[in-house]
């Protein structure tokens, strides 16, 4: 099945990918070792999606589907059997990219028109907020997406601030980063934040076409991407995007990006010195073992 409007995408860490996709009103499922493509909930969801947005996985392997319009999150059990729903309609105004804190036991979630950041148990429950509409630290302006360091902080992407901020896990601002800018390390229309499990920070800008990639100081390390679409002719290429979205990163380090407008989903692998382990780089000046004399 082709991807109408994938706006967020995620993997398990065990060769599943699920896809937000707005135009088709529902969250792909993708399953490489299994080499098959379904809907999730397709059977058992009772009033189905209506605009998926962020997903995430619990210590238990639970799945958790955001949908802004409804201002719900649905939960699914790791065998992928509709098991729940967080009704957040009378507390929330949308519902961004979350983020789910395993070691806590909580969501952690943007509320994008409400200006704030709002923390609940993994029943719903509401525990805490932080945050409100301003360019001040600690103010938010549009925060459309959050992401957890290995130490528990909460990073923000503050959208229409054009910066990233970092709050402890109590919600207590940190620091900041970013301003708005054609050059390298600057943002544009920001949409995502994610962060590896060496802390650094990865961001997608929508207008740029672009993901960037910082240490947690803020400064820029890596920048990959540029316009690179179908229309008009143009060949797509890899790495290159068109309205880059989400982005997440599982526990292997594996980045996933939602390419909305060039209807995939592109993967990148951070080379981490587990992964190094268990996929060796042969140098190239280096001769395969078997051709050497």
């Amino acid at each position: 099945m082709t991807l109408g409007f994938p706006v967020f995408a995620a993997g398990d860490g065990m060769g599943r990918l699920y896809v937000s996709d707005h135009k088709l009103a529902g969250v792909m499922i993708f399953d490489f070792p299994g080499k098959t493509v379904r809907m999730l909930g397709a059977k058992d969801l009772p009033e189905g999606f209506h605009r998926p947005t962020g997903i995430g996985f619990d210590a238990n392997g639970n799945i958790y589907v955001g949908d802004t319009a409804r201002k719900k999150i649905y939960v699914f059990n790791k065998e992928e059997k509709f098991s729940g729903v967080l009704d957040l309609s009378k507390e929330l105004k949308s519902i961004g990219f979350f983020a789910v804190d395993k070691m806590r036991k909580r969501l952690i979630i943007p509320d994008i028109q409400g200006q704030s950041i709002v923390i609940t148990d993994l029943g719903g429950k509401i525990l805490s907020s932080f945050g409100k509409r301003g360019p001040g630290d600690g103010e938010l302006n549009f925060p459309s997406s959050v992401a957890l360091d290995p130490q528990g902080n909460i990073v923000v992407c503050d959208q229409m601030n054009a910066r990233i901020e970092t709050f402890t896990a109590d919600g207590v601002f940190k620091s900041k980063f970013g301003k708005r800018g054609d050059g390298v390390g600057e943002f544009n229309i920001i949409k995502a934040v994610a962060v590896d499990s060496e802390g650094h920070i990865y961001v997608t800008d929508g207008r740029s076409s672009k993901l960037s990639l910082f240490n947690d100081a803020g400064e820029i390390l890596l920048q990959v991407g540029g316009p690179a679409s179908e229309k008009g002719g143009a060949m797509v290429t890899a790495g290159g995007f068109n309205f880059p979205n989400g982005v997440f990163i599982d526990q292997n380090d594996t980045i996933y990006v939602a390419d909305v407008f060039n209807q995939r989903v592109q993967m990148f692998q951070y080379l981490n010195e587990k992964y190094l382990r268990e996929h060796p780089v042969q140098s190239a000046a280096e001769p395969p073992a078997a051709v050497k004399q």
